[in-house]
């Protein structure tokens, strides 16, 4: 019996395993409006707090001031204003429309500007009350407020 020879065996070759990339262009489309949507909401969250970069700083000068600093204070408040409505009318105008421009953004009453900026010697407490108004002011106020001032 004559011998047959071995039979060679060829090495099995597994196809190569398919890959998530490339991915499909449904998928770039999507990863593009996911960028677009952050990018979006980055940009949102920036101006925002670009808008609210005045009235922070005022907060922080604020608690830099003393209360006997009756002046300083309604410069601070007038800057504030300012930034926001540039053109308002209660900048340019008499202190008593300033004051009631004043006392239309706050509940409490708002002491008397006229005796504690233009007096000689205000008293002491009629300075930390307006100190104190002032700091309530800027705790509750917003952007909103300010930027709608005009149409008050």
């Amino acid at each position: 019996m004559a011998t047959e020879p071995a039979l060679q065996l060829a090495d099995i070759s597994e196809p190569a395993l398919a890959t998530f990339w490339p991915p499909a262009p449904l998928w770039w489309g999507l990863a593009l409006v996911v960028f677009l949507l952050l990018v979006w909401v980055v940009r949102h969250l920036m101006r925002r707090r670009h808008k609210q970069l005045a009235l922070r700083q005022a907060r922080q000068e604020w608690a830099q001031l003393s209360p006997l600093q009756s002046a300083e204070l309604n410069q601070l408040l007038k800057r504030l204003v300012k930034h926001y409505q540039p053109t308002h009318p209660a900048l340019s105008a008499a202190l008593p429309q300033w004051q009631q421009l004043l006392q239309s953004l706050h509940t409490e009453p708002l002491p008397d500007l006229q005796h504690l900026l233009y007096q000689g010697a205000p008293a002491e407490q009629q300075q930390q009350k307006f100190y104190h108004w002032a700091g309530a002011l800027l705790r509750q106020l917003n952007v909103q407020q300010l930027e709608a001032l005009c149409s008050n």
